[in-house]
Protein backbone atom coordinates (compact mmCIF):
# COMPACT_ATOMS: atom_id res chain seq x y z
CA UNK A 1 0.00 0.00 0.00
CA UNK A 2 3.18 2.02 1.15
CA UNK A 3 4.95 1.61 -2.65
CA UNK A 4 1.78 2.73 -4.53
CA UNK A 5 1.23 5.54 -2.39
CA UNK A 6 4.84 6.82 -3.67
CA UNK A 7 4.77 5.61 -7.05
CA UNK A 8 0.94 7.86 -6.81
CA UNK A 9 3.40 10.61 -5.34
CA UNK A 10 6.34 10.35 -7.88
CA UNK A 11 3.73 10.05 -11.19
CA UNK A 12 2.27 13.28 -9.63
CA UNK A 13 5.02 15.46 -9.11
CA UNK A 14 6.55 14.35 -12.71
CA UNK A 15 3.32 15.72 -14.19
CA UNK A 16 3.82 19.17 -12.35
CA UNK A 17 7.20 19.05 -13.44
CA UNK A 18 6.01 18.69 -16.87
CA UNK A 19 3.46 20.89 -16.73
CA UNK A 20 5.77 23.44 -15.43
CA UNK A 21 8.40 22.77 -18.20
CA UNK A 22 5.55 23.13 -20.98
CA UNK A 23 4.63 26.44 -19.15
CA UNK A 24 8.05 27.78 -19.29
CA UNK A 25 8.54 26.42 -22.92
CA UNK A 26 5.45 28.24 -24.16
CA UNK A 27 6.40 31.71 -22.24
CA UNK A 28 9.53 31.27 -23.62
CA UNK A 29 8.06 30.15 -27.03
CA UNK A 30 5.99 33.08 -26.59
CA UNK A 31 8.44 35.75 -25.90
CA UNK A 32 10.43 34.81 -28.62
CA UNK A 33 7.62 35.18 -31.02
CA UNK A 34 7.24 38.41 -29.71
CA UNK A 35 10.67 39.61 -30.12
CA UNK A 36 10.79 38.15 -33.73
CA UNK A 37 7.73 40.26 -34.38
CA UNK A 38 9.42 43.32 -33.13
CA UNK A 39 12.16 42.56 -35.25
CA UNK A 40 10.21 42.14 -38.03
CA UNK A 41 8.66 45.23 -37.33
CA UNK A 42 12.28 47.14 -36.68
CA UNK A 43 13.16 45.35 -40.34
CA UNK A 44 9.89 46.66 -41.60
CA UNK A 45 10.56 50.47 -40.49
CA UNK A 46 14.15 49.92 -41.67
CA UNK A 47 13.74 48.99 -45.03
CA UNK A 48 10.43 51.29 -45.33
CA UNK A 49 13.79 54.26 -44.28
CA UNK A 50 16.44 52.97 -46.50
CA UNK A 51 13.73 52.86 -49.65
CA UNK A 52 12.97 56.57 -48.55
CA UNK A 53 16.64 57.47 -48.09
CA UNK A 54 17.38 55.32 -51.87
CA UNK A 55 14.37 58.06 -53.37
CA UNK A 56 15.65 60.63 -51.54
CA UNK A 57 19.13 60.19 -53.46
CA UNK A 58 17.78 59.23 -56.60
CA UNK A 59 15.88 62.78 -56.29
CA UNK A 60 19.27 64.51 -55.63
CA UNK A 61 20.77 62.70 -58.23
CA UNK A 62 18.40 63.71 -60.51
CA UNK A 63 18.15 67.20 -59.36
CA UNK A 64 22.67 67.31 -59.73
CA UNK A 65 22.40 66.02 -63.09
CA UNK A 66 20.04 68.55 -63.97
CA UNK A 67 22.14 71.31 -62.55
CA UNK A 68 25.23 69.75 -64.53
CA UNK A 69 23.53 69.79 -67.67
CA UNK A 70 22.53 73.55 -67.23
CA UNK A 71 26.30 74.30 -65.73
CA UNK A 72 27.72 72.50 -69.22
CA UNK A 73 24.88 74.31 -71.40
CA UNK A 74 26.01 77.91 -69.48
CA UNK A 75 29.75 76.94 -69.92
CA UNK A 76 29.05 75.95 -73.48
CA UNK A 77 27.10 79.93 -73.90
CA UNK A 78 30.07 80.96 -72.24
CA UNK A 79 32.79 79.64 -74.38
CA UNK A 80 30.62 80.26 -77.48
CA UNK A 81 30.17 84.24 -76.07
CA UNK A 82 34.13 84.33 -75.69
CA UNK A 83 34.74 83.06 -79.18
CA UNK A 84 32.71 85.84 -80.65
CA UNK A 85 34.37 88.27 -78.09
CA UNK A 86 37.79 87.66 -79.43
CA UNK A 87 36.68 87.40 -82.53
CA UNK A 88 34.86 90.79 -82.25
CA UNK A 89 38.76 91.94 -81.05
CA UNK A 90 40.25 90.43 -83.56
CA UNK A 91 38.19 92.06 -86.08
CA UNK A 92 38.99 95.49 -84.44
CA UNK A 93 42.32 94.91 -84.32
CA UNK A 94 42.31 94.41 -88.00
CA UNK A 95 40.51 97.55 -88.41
CA UNK A 96 42.35 99.63 -86.85
CA UNK A 97 45.51 97.99 -88.50
CA UNK A 98 43.97 98.92 -91.88
CA UNK A 99 43.14 102.66 -90.09
CA UNK A 100 46.47 103.47 -89.61
CA UNK A 101 47.90 101.54 -92.65
CA UNK A 102 45.50 104.52 -94.98
CA UNK A 103 46.11 107.01 -92.37
CA UNK A 104 50.09 106.60 -93.20
CA UNK A 105 48.98 106.38 -97.16
CA UNK A 106 47.46 109.83 -96.68
CA UNK A 107 50.22 111.21 -94.66
CA UNK A 108 52.82 109.55 -97.35
CA UNK A 109 51.01 111.27 -100.19
CA UNK A 110 50.87 114.80 -98.54
CA UNK A 111 54.61 114.56 -97.28
CA UNK A 112 56.66 112.54 -100.34
CA UNK A 113 57.64 114.34 -103.20
CA UNK A 114 57.70 111.57 -105.38
CA UNK A 115 55.75 111.81 -108.91
CA UNK A 116 52.64 109.53 -109.22
CA UNK A 117 53.26 109.03 -112.81
CA UNK A 118 56.25 107.21 -114.80
CA UNK A 119 58.35 109.78 -117.03
CA UNK A 120 56.89 109.99 -120.42
CA UNK A 121 60.10 110.33 -122.15
CA UNK A 122 62.59 108.05 -123.10
CA UNK A 123 65.22 108.23 -119.80
CA UNK A 124 67.05 105.29 -118.08
CA UNK A 125 68.03 105.37 -114.68
CA UNK A 126 70.86 103.00 -113.85
CA UNK A 127 71.17 101.86 -110.34
CA UNK A 128 73.69 99.69 -108.42
CA UNK A 129 73.29 98.35 -105.02
CA UNK A 130 75.51 97.04 -101.91
CA UNK A 131 78.77 99.09 -102.78
CA UNK A 132 80.94 100.92 -102.88
CA UNK A 133 83.32 98.05 -103.95
CA UNK A 134 86.95 98.21 -105.42
CA UNK A 135 84.94 97.98 -108.72
CA UNK A 136 83.06 101.41 -108.03
CA UNK A 137 85.91 103.67 -109.72
CA UNK A 138 85.82 101.22 -112.61
CA UNK A 139 81.73 101.99 -113.16
CA UNK A 140 82.43 105.25 -112.63
CA UNK A 141 85.11 105.71 -115.27
CA UNK A 142 82.66 103.70 -117.43
CA UNK A 143 79.86 106.35 -116.92
CA UNK A 144 82.27 108.97 -117.78
CA UNK A 145 83.05 107.71 -120.70
CA UNK A 146 79.51 107.32 -121.86
CA UNK A 147 78.45 110.66 -120.48
CA UNK A 148 75.97 109.14 -117.67
CA UNK A 149 74.68 109.57 -114.52
CA UNK A 150 73.48 106.95 -112.46
CA UNK A 151 72.11 106.55 -108.68
CA UNK A 152 74.21 104.47 -106.33
CA UNK A 153 72.64 102.97 -102.92
CA UNK A 154 75.50 102.42 -100.86
CA UNK A 155 75.74 100.36 -97.43
CA UNK A 156 77.49 101.11 -94.34
CA UNK A 157 79.10 97.49 -94.26
CA UNK A 158 80.62 97.83 -97.66
CA UNK A 159 84.10 98.28 -96.81
CA UNK A 160 84.87 101.24 -99.22
CA UNK A 161 82.42 103.60 -98.10
CA UNK A 162 84.75 106.74 -98.74
CA UNK A 163 84.44 106.18 -102.53
CA UNK A 164 80.99 107.51 -101.67
CA UNK A 165 82.69 110.89 -102.09
CA UNK A 166 84.18 110.41 -105.40
CA UNK A 167 80.13 108.75 -106.65
CA UNK A 168 78.93 112.54 -105.30
CA UNK A 169 81.68 114.83 -106.91
CA UNK A 170 81.70 112.85 -110.06
CA UNK A 171 77.91 113.95 -110.23
CA UNK A 172 76.17 111.02 -109.41
CA UNK A 173 73.60 110.43 -107.26
CA UNK A 174 74.47 109.03 -103.67
CA UNK A 175 71.41 106.70 -101.84
CA UNK A 176 70.48 105.20 -98.91
CA UNK A 177 70.40 101.39 -98.67
CA UNK A 178 71.24 100.06 -95.57
CA UNK A 179 74.34 100.29 -93.07
CA UNK A 180 74.31 96.39 -91.78
CA UNK A 181 72.31 94.52 -94.62
CA UNK A 182 71.46 92.05 -92.18
CA UNK A 183 68.04 91.47 -92.93
CA UNK A 184 66.73 89.71 -89.73
CA UNK A 185 68.04 92.49 -88.18
CA UNK A 186 66.74 95.59 -90.36
CA UNK A 187 63.43 93.87 -90.26
CA UNK A 188 62.88 92.79 -87.05
CA UNK A 189 60.78 95.95 -86.75
CA UNK A 190 59.96 99.56 -87.79
CA UNK A 191 62.12 100.80 -84.94
CA UNK A 192 65.02 98.78 -85.80
CA UNK A 193 64.87 99.17 -89.55
CA UNK A 194 65.17 103.24 -89.06
CA UNK A 195 67.62 103.27 -86.38
CA UNK A 196 69.70 101.40 -89.52
CA UNK A 197 68.55 103.51 -92.11
CA UNK A 198 69.40 106.50 -89.64
CA UNK A 199 72.83 105.11 -89.05
CA UNK A 200 73.61 104.72 -93.04
CA UNK A 201 72.19 108.44 -93.78
CA UNK A 202 74.48 109.74 -91.00
CA UNK A 203 77.63 108.69 -92.62
CA UNK A 204 76.62 109.44 -96.00
CA UNK A 205 76.41 112.99 -94.52
CA UNK A 206 79.29 113.33 -92.96
CA UNK A 207 81.30 112.32 -96.24
CA UNK A 208 79.18 114.69 -98.94
CA UNK A 209 77.77 117.08 -96.07
CA UNK A 210 73.97 116.49 -97.33
CA UNK A 211 71.07 115.01 -96.36
CA UNK A 212 70.20 111.89 -98.88
CA UNK A 213 66.88 111.34 -98.86
CA UNK A 214 66.86 109.01 -101.94
CA UNK A 215 66.73 105.11 -100.03
CA UNK A 216 66.23 101.59 -101.84
CA UNK A 217 64.96 98.68 -99.45
CA UNK A 218 67.24 95.68 -99.08
CA UNK A 219 65.13 92.98 -101.25
CA UNK A 220 62.91 95.97 -102.38
CA UNK A 221 59.56 97.01 -101.28
CA UNK A 222 58.00 93.34 -102.40
CA UNK A 223 60.80 91.48 -101.03
CA UNK A 224 59.15 88.68 -98.86
CA UNK A 225 61.81 87.51 -96.68
CA UNK A 226 61.29 89.89 -94.30
CA UNK A 227 58.34 87.79 -93.60
CA UNK A 228 60.44 85.67 -91.63
CA UNK A 229 61.31 88.12 -89.30
CA UNK A 230 58.14 90.27 -88.55
CA UNK A 231 54.56 89.94 -90.42
CA UNK A 232 53.48 93.39 -92.39
CA UNK A 233 56.65 95.26 -91.96
CA UNK A 234 57.17 96.40 -95.42
CA UNK A 235 53.38 97.18 -95.24
CA UNK A 236 53.93 99.80 -92.20
CA UNK A 237 57.60 100.78 -94.13
CA UNK A 238 56.66 101.62 -97.68
CA UNK A 239 54.36 103.92 -95.94
CA UNK A 240 56.32 105.19 -92.75
CA UNK A 241 59.46 106.36 -95.31
CA UNK A 242 57.59 108.40 -97.61
CA UNK A 243 55.96 109.61 -94.53
CA UNK A 244 59.38 111.05 -93.20
CA UNK A 245 59.79 112.67 -96.35
CA UNK A 246 62.67 109.61 -97.94
CA UNK A 247 61.45 108.88 -101.89
CA UNK A 248 61.82 105.46 -101.97
CA UNK A 249 62.65 103.41 -105.70
CA UNK A 250 62.65 99.91 -106.77
CA UNK A 251 63.08 98.89 -110.25
CA UNK A 252 61.09 97.46 -113.95
CA UNK A 253 64.32 96.27 -115.22
CA UNK A 254 67.05 93.38 -113.83
CA UNK A 255 69.87 93.19 -114.86
CA UNK A 256 70.06 89.46 -113.11
CA UNK A 257 73.31 90.33 -111.33
CA UNK A 258 71.62 88.72 -108.40
CA UNK A 259 70.99 85.31 -109.46
CA UNK A 260 74.75 84.32 -108.52
CA UNK A 261 78.15 85.85 -108.56
CA UNK A 262 80.01 85.65 -112.37
CA UNK A 263 76.80 86.01 -114.37
CA UNK A 264 78.43 86.16 -118.39
CA UNK A 265 78.20 89.71 -119.66
CA UNK A 266 76.59 89.03 -122.49
CA UNK A 267 73.62 87.39 -120.32
CA UNK A 268 73.49 90.63 -118.39
CA UNK A 269 73.84 92.73 -121.58
CA UNK A 270 70.40 90.69 -122.95
CA UNK A 271 68.56 90.76 -119.64
CA UNK A 272 68.91 94.59 -119.57
CA UNK A 273 67.81 95.28 -123.36
CA UNK A 274 65.30 92.68 -123.60
CA UNK A 275 63.32 93.87 -121.00
CA UNK A 276 63.71 97.62 -121.47
CA UNK A 277 62.37 97.19 -125.83
CA UNK A 278 59.06 98.10 -124.78
CA UNK A 279 59.53 100.44 -121.97
CA UNK A 280 59.45 104.70 -122.26
CA UNK A 281 61.25 105.14 -118.83
CA UNK A 282 63.75 102.28 -117.11
CA UNK A 283 65.07 102.23 -113.84
CA UNK A 284 67.61 99.35 -113.94
CA UNK A 285 68.86 97.31 -111.04
CA UNK A 286 72.53 96.28 -110.53
CA UNK A 287 74.92 95.89 -108.13
CA UNK A 288 78.32 97.32 -107.35
CA UNK A 289 79.61 95.18 -105.14
CA UNK A 290 83.24 93.00 -105.29
CA UNK A 291 81.93 89.64 -106.30
CA UNK A 292 80.13 91.30 -109.58
CA UNK A 293 82.79 91.82 -111.87
CA UNK A 294 80.71 91.06 -115.07
CA UNK A 295 78.24 93.49 -114.28
CA UNK A 296 81.25 96.09 -114.63
CA UNK A 297 82.50 94.01 -118.24
CA UNK A 298 78.42 94.04 -119.26
CA UNK A 299 78.35 98.18 -118.46
CA UNK A 300 79.87 99.58 -121.66
CA UNK A 301 77.96 97.13 -124.25
CA UNK A 302 74.99 97.74 -122.30
CA UNK A 303 74.81 101.64 -122.20
CA UNK A 304 75.87 101.50 -125.87
CA UNK A 305 72.67 99.28 -126.37
CA UNK A 306 70.40 101.70 -124.47
CA UNK A 307 71.62 104.89 -125.99
CA UNK A 308 70.97 103.08 -129.33
CA UNK A 309 67.26 102.86 -128.24
CA UNK A 310 67.14 106.78 -127.62
CA UNK A 311 67.21 106.41 -123.54
CA UNK A 312 68.92 109.40 -121.76
CA UNK A 313 71.09 108.09 -118.31
CA UNK A 314 69.94 110.89 -115.59
CA UNK A 315 69.93 110.04 -111.50
CA UNK A 316 67.56 109.89 -109.62
CA UNK A 317 65.98 112.83 -107.66
CA UNK A 318 63.06 112.63 -104.29
CA UNK A 319 60.37 113.36 -107.06
CA UNK A 320 61.23 111.14 -109.80
CA UNK A 321 58.44 108.05 -110.62
CA UNK A 322 59.34 105.15 -107.81
CA UNK A 323 58.84 102.13 -110.17
CA UNK A 324 57.77 100.84 -107.18
CA UNK A 325 56.73 96.98 -106.55
CA UNK A 326 53.63 95.66 -104.96
CA UNK A 327 54.36 94.97 -101.38
CA UNK A 328 53.95 91.37 -100.42
CA UNK A 329 54.16 91.88 -96.52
Amino acid sequence: MKIKLNKNILVYAVVVLLTFALSVSFFVIGAKNKTIKQNKTQITEITKQLDDAKNQIAEKEKQNGELNQKLEQAQTENGNLQKENNNLKTEIEKLNAEKLIEAEKLTALQNSPQSVYPPADKVCYLTFDDGPSDNTLKILDILDRFNAKATFFVIGSSGKLDYVKQIHERGHVVGLHSDSHKYNVIYSSTDAYFADLEAISNKVEQIIGIKSKIMRFPGGGSNGVSKKYCVGIMSRLTNQVKAKGYAYFDWNVSSGDAERNNVPAAQIVNNVLIQSANKNSICVLMHDSAAKGTTVEALPAMLDGLAKMGFRFEGLTESTYGYCHAVNN
